[in-house]
This record gives structure tokens, C-alpha cells and sequence, in this order.
């Protein structure tokens, strides 16, 4: 059961979700809402102390949410997200559910949402491109009292450490950022082998580059055609295929030409006939 409410002083409003859980939890979302979640025993009046109790903590969040809108690459419990092209889940892990979720699908503060019964399952891309596979793999992490991700099948499960009624946003961050990292690099590897591939087919000969990934907010992609490297941006695993797949390209072409010159162009277009479209659907998909 979930409900809106607000503090008598009018100062926090809050959603309210009433659930099994041991502990009262909170969280600030990325998108500002701020979420708490408590036993149907506990009285109002003990979850609203509890609010006020981490006032201080609350109202940091949301200004820093405010400022820069919180982070794209840190995404909420309890969503749906694409990544590499098919559609997972964000769940927290609890060790009540782990085994469920493994027999049923063969930023933040803390929060103990319980995930739906039914794991989405993952959609193919439509347009040619290299598919991600996340199948049962821990790729972000350690002990229990630590922050970690891990992969079971079209679920990611979340485990933050239980002995804190509030998280440190920073290492939030810091986890899914490696999270990001370690799971691209697979992914893009084989994205770069299939790319190497067309360029070829085409009638261009290219160098196999050293590839990097990394988190960056002002490009998709970057080329050193001297030092034959590629750095990708992350973000790209949160979306379809193709859109990474045109980035690949798109760097690649720079062995070509390293301007954006006509003839870089046409090496785009020799390659990838409907990269125009592909580049205005990616724009619209991330704006």
C-alpha cells in the first residue's frame, strides 16, 4: 500500500509504502521523490520522527539532485531499464528473494520495495547489432556489509550494506559506475569485432583498436586514429544496440578520415546506410 503524505510542519513530503519489512527504510530517488518504507505496525507518528531524524540527510539529497539533477547512470530501485538492448529489472536484493528471482527467471538511500513475481523478459533488438548477455553474472562487489550488483538474468540485484538506515550517495554512484564498466567491456569488444567486420566488407581497411570505456558527459565516443584507440561512453549500454553500434561506426570512420569532412560522410553512409536516422532516433531517445 502506498500514500502520499506530508509532515505536519509542512516542510517534507514523502511517499509512503506499507510492507513486510523489518526496518523502517529511506531513500530520495534520482528523480527527487522521497520514498519511505515501514511495517503496517509501525505508528505514523514513530515514521514521521523517523523522517525528522534524517532531515538533515534529506534535504542534502534533494539540493543535490536539484543542482545537477542526479546521475544518469545511477538508476532507481524497483525500475525497468534497457540495457544492451533488453529490458531488466532493478530490484534490492534481499536474501529472501535472491533464490525466488533465480527459480522464477532462470544514489540512493536504502529502500526494501518488494519486485514483482514476474521478471520481464528480455526483448532482441530489432536492427542488426551485437546483443549483450548478463546472465548470472556478479560483476560489481564483495562482502555483505559492502555496495554491489549482480546479474541474474533479467534482473539486477541491488545489495547495499544492511546495517545503514541511510547510504552514502557517493559510493552509490561509485558502484554503478564500475558496474557500467566492467559489463560494457565484453559487450563493446564484440560490438568493435563486428564493426572491424562491415568496414571491411565495405572496402575499407581499419586497424583492430585498443578499446576503453569510461563515463563521460560531453561525447559518445572518441578516436585517436594515431594511437588506434576507442573510448566509448558508457552510457550507451542503457539503451538499444543500434545506437552503440552507430557510435562504433561513426569512431571507426575516423581511421578513415579524421575530420568530418564529405568524404567522412560517405565512408559513414558506405557502412551504415541509415545512419542519419539512427543518429536523430538516438538524440531523441537521450534528450
Amino acid at each position: 500500500m502506498k500514500e502520499l503524505r506530508t509532515l505536519p510542519d509542512g516542510s517534507i513530503t514523502y511517499e509512503l509504502h506499507r510492507k513486510r519489512v523489518k526496518n523502517m527504510n529511506l531513500r530520495v530517488t534520482t528523480s527527487g521523490v522521497v520514498r519511505v518504507s515501514a511495517s503496517p505496525r509501525v505508528p505514523l507518528g514513530m515514521i514521521e520522527a523517523f523522517i525528522c531524524r534524517h532531515r538533515t540527510f534529506i534535504e542534502k539529497a534533494l539540493q543535490n539532485r536539484k543542482s545537477r539533477g542526479g546521475h544518469p547512470m545511477v538508476p532507481d530501485l524497483d525500475t525497468e531499464i534497457i540495457v544492451m538492448g533488453k529490458m531488466y529489472r532493478v530490484v534490492l536484493e534481499k536474501p529472501h528473494t535472491v533464490s525466488a528471482y533465480l527459480k522464477t527467471s532462470s544514489q540512493d538511500s536504502q529502500l526494501s520495495d518488494t519486485p514483482s513475481d514476474s521478471p520481464l523478459q528480455g526483448s532482441s533488438s530489432k536492427r542488426k547489432a551485437v546483443q549483450g548477455s548478463l546472465s548470472h553474472r556478479k560483476l560489481w562487489g564483495g562482502s555483505a556489509s559492502t555496495y554491489a550488483v549482480t546479474v541474474a538474468n533479467d534482473i539486477l540485484l541491488v545489495r547495499y550494506p544492511s546495517d545503514h538506515e541511510t547510504l552514502d550517495a557517493s559510493k552509490v554512484e561509485r558502484m554503478w559506475l564500475s558496474f557500467w564498466k566492467t559489463l560494457g567491456q565484453d559487450f563493446m569488444e564484440e560490438l568493435a569485432q563486428q564493426v572491424y567486420s562491415e568496414f571491411q566488407q565495405a572496402g575499407y581497411t581499419v586497424p583492430t583498436p585498443t578499446l576503453r570505456l569510461r563515463y563521460m558527459t560531453s561525447r559518445w565516443g572518441s578516436c585517436m586514429p594515431v594511437k588506434e584507440i576507442i573510448t566509448m561512453n558508457t552510457r550507451l549500454l542503457l539503451g538499444p544496440t543500434e545506437f552503440a553500434h552507430y557510435v562504433m561506426v561513426h569512431e571507426f570512420a575516423h581511421f578513415i578520415e579524421a575530420n568530418h569532412s564529405s568524404r567522412f560522410y560517405k565512408v559513414m553512409s558506405d557502412v551504415l546506410p541509415n545512419w542519419q536516422q539512427v543518429k536523430a532516433e538516438m538524440k531523441a531517445y537521450y534528450t
